[in-house]
């Protein structure tokens, strides 16, 4: 986590969703590129933009209040303990041939037709 997001939009941490869309809104006039083409003012634009995407919902709001970063992806650091996520390489499986249903549903379609699925078929056993 870059700073502390309540700093950045000027509030307390018990603000309500309505004191910080009045804080972010009061600063994105005064900051906006537009108004303000300075480098250094579009860079504190993009701080208070990203503090409001956080405070302004109550999902990420909570985990940054928890310690942990709500831009950051499953399973990295700084995700908090909100799980591992998902594996960094797919996993694979084994099925053996004689399991599941049907006993060998794994079975390519030549297999099943020289067995005797296409019986029936207009043109023999295929």
């Amino acid at each position: 986590m870059a700073s502390d997001y309540y700093a950045t939009l000027g509030v307390s941490r018990d603000a309500s969703p309505d004191d910080i869309k009045k804080a972010y809104r009061r600063l994105a006039r005064e900051l906006h590129p537009d108004v303000n083409p300075d480098i250094r003012t579009q860079e504190r634009f993009k701080e208070i933009t990203q503090a409001y995407e956080v405070l302004s919902d109550a999902e990420k709001r909570q985990m940054y209040d928890l310690g942990a970063d709500p831009f950051a992806r499953p399973g990295t650091p700084g995700a908090g303990g909100f799980g591992a996520g998902f594996p960094s390489r797919p996993v694979r499986m084994r099925v053996r041939r004689d399991q599941g249903p049907g006993r060998g549903h794994r079975r390519g379609l030549p297999d099943l037709l020289r067995r005797g699925h296409g019986a029936g078929h207009p043109s023999g056993d295929l």
